[in-house]
């Protein structure tokens, strides 16, 4: 019988800050006032969740900003905060997308929005039914484990990977048929490790 899964592969590991990776600098005038964001579901690029920044040389603190996003399981998240005063103001919620910045006044000064350097280890491998074919990790000096989740950051584990408490390249053997995620596939990589590439069953990009 022939194998007709895709094996996809996504990083998870942290990035530098950016002001303008949510949205580049801009004016909002008129009754919208929805920021033009740079994506649909923005995210900082570390597949893990992240704070968000907000940043204008005004002084926008008397304006509401409403970012709404999901958070590292996959759940819509919305944070109402004051906008900046020439300076950056970050977000307390860490989000993993955001999908829409919408203000209750008109910005009349540029204004961005991007992420804080990451700040969380939680991400989404694949949101629906999957098996992890393999993964490549880098550990760090410091003993920590990998948890691989069904359903939820909060759900059962279904894979751990332990970090060796030293620098090194980790290749874990997993069996050829995989391990399998019924309802999704959820990772927190902790503080053991730099960065973990993950192999798994997903959508083939180019539809075959």
């Amino acid at each position: 019988m022939p194998d007709n899964s895709y094996v996809a592969a996504k990083r998870f590991g942290p990035v530098a800050a950016s002001t303008t990776a949510v949205a580049v600098a801009q004016q909002l005038a008129g009754a919208a006032r929805n920021m033009v964001l740079t994506g649909t579901a923005v995210n900082d690029g570390s597949n893990m969740v992240t704070t968000v920044t907000l940043t204008s040389t005004a002084n926008f603190s008397g304006v509401n900003f409403t970012i709404t996003g999901t958070d590292e399981s996959g759940a819509v998240i919305t944070e109402t905060r004051a906008g900046p005063n020439n300076n950056t103001v970050t977000t307390t919620d860490a989000f993993l997308t955001v999908t829409s910045i919408v203000t209750n006044a008109a910005l009349g000064t540029n204004t961005s929005a991007g992420f804080t350097a990451t700040t969380g280890t939680a991400g989404i491998v694949f949101s629906g039914r999957t098996r992890v074919r393999g993964m490549h990790g880098i550990s760090k000096a410091t003993a920590g484990i990998a948890n691989f989740r069904n359903t939820s950051q909060t759900g059962s584990i279904i894979l751990a990977l332990d970090s060796s408490g030293a620098v090194d390249y980790l290749d874990p053997y997993i069996p050829d048929n995989g391990t399998l995620f019924k309802a999704g596939c959820f990772l927190d990589i902790g503080a053991g490790f730099t960065a973990i590439t993950v192999f798994y069953d997903g959508p083939n990009p180019i539809g075959n």
